[in-house]
């Protein structure tokens, strides 16, 4: 759903939770009270735009040596860069124009770093949302682009965040935890099957933290007691997201279920109790069309396939699987393809006659070790489709070897640089902690000097000499610890750079 179409119906979805609560004295308005409360002028918004860049981000991937960066003054947001183009088609038309400065070639990273405009990014675009609409009390400034820009969940970014149109699956992936709705108040979870990723969550938190308390983590999942931290740190859940914060193209469904979230949240604001009923009446009212994979789902939900998953199951795409059920071809055991793109691709096939089709194990079973799905590709799919048209097995076999070959070098290489940018991001979170204590230790120290001077007293240096101690706290120590933090942190974004652009990579030449 193009944005200024999505703008539109979530204002709409704003007026109608404003009139359903505080009702309305003429007919049709929103009480005087909403205003007050929440501070969204209604009357403003009953015609409202968000610019539409007429071309498209040219620096949506990560580029290097460009003098040309727009940003926040801000020190604390150096890493924030917007592209020229973006920055006249997208924030010059909006009041907050004045905020931003040039900042040449300095972008907050070493230099020649590649660097990402960040209002191609998804959940930024969403943020600029919420300026627009959801604002008028000032609750949320400029900065809120930087900060939801530099929002990252340890696990990584969402699963579906790379797809390219409704007609792909929705991605398995592994996860410390999956999250759904909860209602605070009880803690009743309404719709367990339905899951969203820690990255969508934590977006969706920081630009409505009116319903932060919404979300939690599905029973037995997140962080583990005391005690127990190191021993459950390598569980990992296998599930999907039921969002697609795609930054390829604006998925409908996910459109519709921000403008409920919002209603949501103008709810919450206004009778300061979060409320998440108009969503979960949503979500149950419209079941999510056929896609390949269906919505978002746990396999760890007891109840098995939840009601919101495809009745082909979920195709675990690059993402290996030890829960989901595939087939096997006789001949090219690496050719292992998900139950939704067997009866998508090879099942007509085997109708048919096709003998390589016919090669196939028509019975799926789960793989102890975990499988990749190989038919899910446009690129692999036209491959299986010359191959079974010409019977040529050989051809087949050295696709899919080929492939399975960079598909394991990509996860051996994702695995090891997840860990290394987790390392620094912790030991950047040490260099914060040591700094705040520097900063105590050094305040105490100058109030206690300031109590000895006060009373007369000093620090004997010979027979004649004493002296008074200086009252100024020496921060030095702190600005170094908070320089090194910032600096591991560059370096943890430069490894998470890598591994999109490896992920890249893969989808351009080998998916």
């Amino acid at each position: 759903m193009p944005f200024k179409k999505l703008l539109s119906t979530f204002t709409r979805e704003l007026q109608d939770a404003a009139q359903m609560l505080g009702g309305s004295s003429n007919g049709g308005g929103a009480s005087p009270g909403f205003s007050s409360l929440f501070g969204l002028n209604l009357n403003s918004l009953s015609s409202p735009a968000i610019p539409q860049s007429p071309t498209p981000c040219p620096r949506q991937q990560p580029q290097a040596n460009h003098h040309d960066w727009i940003g926040l003054p801000h020190p604390q947001f150096a890493t924030f860069n917007v592209c020229p183009t973006c920055y006249h088609n997208l924030i010059r038309p909006t009041p907050y124009a004045n905020s931003f400065v040039t900042k040449g070639p300095h972008t907050g990273y070493p230099p020649n770093t590649p660097v990402r405009c960040d209002m191609s990014r998804y959940w930024v675009r969403v943020a600029g949302m919420v300026l627009l609409t959801m604002n008028q009390n000032g609750r949320h400034d400029i900065t809120l682009l930087a900060r939801v820009a530099a929002t990252r969940a340890q696990d990584g970014d969402c699963p579906n965040s790379q797809l390219a149109g409704e007609h792909q699956p929705l991605a398995v992936a592994r996860r410390p935890a999956w999250y759904t709705l909860r209602d605070p108040h009880t803690g009743a979870q309404p719709l367990p099957g339905w899951t969203v990723c820690a990255s969508c969550v934590l977006n969706v938190q920081a630009c409505c933290p009116a319903i932060a308390a919404a979300f939690a983590p599905l029973p037995g999942q997140g962080l583990p007691p005391p005690g127990q931290q190191q021993q459950q740190q390598q569980q990992q859940w296998e599930g999907s997201c039921a969002m697609v914060p795609s930054d390829l193209y604006d998925d409908a469904r996910t459109g519709a279920m921000l403008q409920q979230i919002g209603a949501c949240a103008v709810t919450a604001q206004m009778t300061g109790r979060v409320d998440m009923s108009q969503l979960v009446n949503w979500l149950q009212a419209n079941p999510p069309a056929p896609r390949g994979g269906g919505a978002g789902y746990s396999s760890t939900h007891a109840g098995g396939q939840p009601p919101h998953a495809g009745g082909n199951g979920l195709c675990p795409r690059g993402y290996p699987s030890t829960s989901l059920r595939c087939h096997t071809m006789q001949g090219i055991f690496d050719l292992t393809v998900c139950e939704q793109c067997y009866a998508e691709v090879v099942k007509p096939d085997a109708e048919k006659g096709v003998e390589l089709a016919r090669r196939f194990d028509p019975t799926p079973a789960v793989m102890p070790s975990g499988f990749t799905c190989q038919l899910y590709s446009p690129r692999m799919r036209q491959v299986w489709s010359h191959a079974a048209a010409a019977g040529d097995l050989a051809l087949l076999q050295a696709k899919v070897s080929e492939r399975r070959a960079k598909e394991r070098e990509l996860q051996m290489k994702r695995t090891q640089l997840q860990q290394q940018a987790a390392q620094l991001r912790e030991q950047a979170k040490l260099q914060e902690h040591l700094a705040v204590n520097a900063m105590r230790v050094s305040a105490n120290a100058a109030s206690n000097n300031i109590m000895i001077a006060g009373i007369g007293g000093g620090y004997r240096i010979d027979a004649n000499t004493i002296a008074v101690p200086s009252g100024v706290p020496d921060f030095s120590q702190t600005t170094q610890l908070n320089n090194q933090a910032a600096m591991l942190k560059v370096q943890a974004a430069g490894v998470e750079d890598q591994i999109r652009m490896a992920e890249e990579e893969w989808k351009r030449y080998w998916e």
